[in-house]
């Protein structure tokens, strides 16, 4: 009986020593934590190796799909800057629902930014509020590279609302074809290509 009282006393003991050794700790915030934090807020960036190509320049390019309609270029007149090492497709928030802030930087060498007209959400269920929500997806980058020829490099697309189910959604691949033979594509009613021309 006082064995038995004995191991019960110091599996208590030991229980208490383990709770006790576990602690909750503060870290100092790192860069991946921010770059969450950003993302969740729709800032998304999307990063290019152009150190093959740093006697070149770049030319952006930005099509736009609209139900199967033939695409069009959004941007109308051609420029093109250096290319340095890295080459960066970036998003943001703009001050409206309607559009949505795009940006090519050929980081040391220049670069612009634009804006992006949404689309709302074509949804039974919100009739008389418009809704625009937009996610992208990178491109399989296809090697050789061919100079002069367009490489689409993000596809920055809209939900589409699925009758079945009743929401709204963009899920499929999380890498879409060049020729834009992904599943995916066939359900985004509005979407931009982004990419460009190596001169």
């Amino acid at each position: 009986m006082i064995l038995k009282k004995t191991i019960i006393t110091m599996l208590f003991a030991l229980v208490a020593l383990v709770g006790q050794a576990q602690e909750l700790r503060a870290n100092e915030p790192t860069l991946a934590d921010y770059l969450q934090l950003l993302n969740a807020q729709g800032y998304i960036a999307y990063s290019f190796d152009m150190k093959d190509f740093k006697d070149k320049s770049v030319e952006p390019v930005i099509m736009e799909y609209v139900d199967g309609k033939e695409p069009k270029d959004v941007l109308g007149f051609s420029l093109s800057f250096p290319i340095e090492e890295k080459l960066v497709i970036g998003f943001a928030p703009s001050s409206n629902d309607s559009t949505y802030v795009y940006s090519f930087q050929s980081v040391g060498a220049g670069g612009f930014n634009g804006t992006l007209n949404l689309q709302p959400i074509d949804a039974p269920e919100m009739p008389t509020k418009q809704s625009y929500r937009y996610e992208s997806r990178p491109f399989e980058l296809v090697s050789p590279v061919e100079i002069g020829k367009f490489i689409p490099l993000v596809l920055f697309g809209s939900y589409w609302y699925e009758p079945e189910t009743g929401v709204s959604r963009f899920c499929g691949e999380k890498l879409i074809k060049p020729d834009l033979s992904s599943e995916i594509v066939k359900s985004i009613p509005h979407f931009y290509v982004l990419g460009i021309k190596i001169r």
